[in-house]
């Protein structure tokens, strides 16, 4: 019994971890995610940042109930091998050293932790580990990003997505627009018959998608142009930003892990599962 109790929380570890390495895949494989300002890719970075958090919450856990390397080491080399299984080898290789390194390291200091406390507060004890877990698989995920995306731009080079045109476009000045109407020689009747009519735009080889299209072009053009001599830069930076962005969502959604915590403690202790023993200590003093 008391070993099922230590290893109680390593499934639902593994099981987490499982998916998390699941959604980072389809990420190593491209950037636009990072350029794309929709609803979609917040939801996607939350939910990867969800089970970043939620990973090191149940690690943690397990941790503090097993508190052995006989128990700690062989998940962790379990989990490091989900990075091998999911991605391509060479970033799996590296995902998984980074994996088990961030999960021994966590292990080590709350190990230090749990031998030297005096009054057992699990959010006191075991928060801090959890957000240092975070930010180390945080970290994994950044510089396996940096490889991934380093390679992807040797070998295809890079190219500013669409979408991230089409943002900057929407937020041209409306003035700016509104002055080249106003530059138009037609009569506002003549305007107006135009508008509903757009197709004898087009016969008069005035197409206006085709105009969009030219803008669009040139737009991307220039930014590529740009950004031409720092493209050994791109991969770092858009890893870093990735870091930072998974940082702060991270730092967020911790702040349930406080009460999370004494909620689980709470139901373990009622349950029967773990229970709390008071001792009394003698101290010594200096006495003048």
């Amino acid at each position: 019994m008391p070993t099922i109790k230590k290893l109680i929380f390593a499934p639902f570890f593994l099981i987490i971890f499982g998916l998390l390495i699941y959604q980072i895949n389809p990420l190593l494989k491209s950037y636009d995610f990072i350029f794309a300002l929709s609803i979609n890719s917040f939801i996607s970075l939350i939910i990867l940042s969800a089970f970043i958090s939620i990973s090191s919450f149940i690690f943690v856990l397990f941790s503090n109930f097993s508190l052995d390397w006989k128990f700690i080491v062989p998940v962790g080399i379990l989990a490091s091998l989900f990075p091998v299984i999911f991605l391509n080898q060479a970033l799996g290789l590296v995902f998984a050293a980074g994996t088990l390194v961030s999960l021994l390291f966590t292990y080590v200091s709350l190990e230090n932790t749990m031998k030297t406390y005096l009054t057992f507060q699990p959010a006191a004890l075991l928060g801090p580990s959890i957000r240092h877990l975070c930010s180390l698989f945080i970290l994994v995920i950044a510089v396996t990003y940096f490889l991934s995306l380093n390679t992807l731009v040797q070998q295809t080079g890079f190219q500013i997505p669409d979408s991230l045109i089409d943002t900057a476009l929407k937020f041209t000045d409306q003035s700016q627009i509104n002055q080249a109407d106003n530059q138009l020689s037609l009569p506002p009747d003549q305007i107006e018959l135009l508008k509903k009519n757009p197709q004898l735009l087009k016969q008069s080889g005035l197409d206006p998608n085709l105009t969009n299209n030219l803008i669009k072009q040139t737009v991307k053009d220039q930014v590529q142009n740009f950004l031409k001599p720092y493209l050994g830069f791109v991969p770092a930076v858009l890893a870093i930003l990735l870091f930072f962005t998974l940082q702060s969502l991270t730092s967020i959604l911790n702040l349930l892990i406080y009460p999370l915590l004494w909620v689980v403690f709470y139901v373990l202790e009622k349950s029967g599962f773990i229970k709390f023993t008071t001792e009394t200590r003698e101290v010594k003093k200096m006495v003048i």
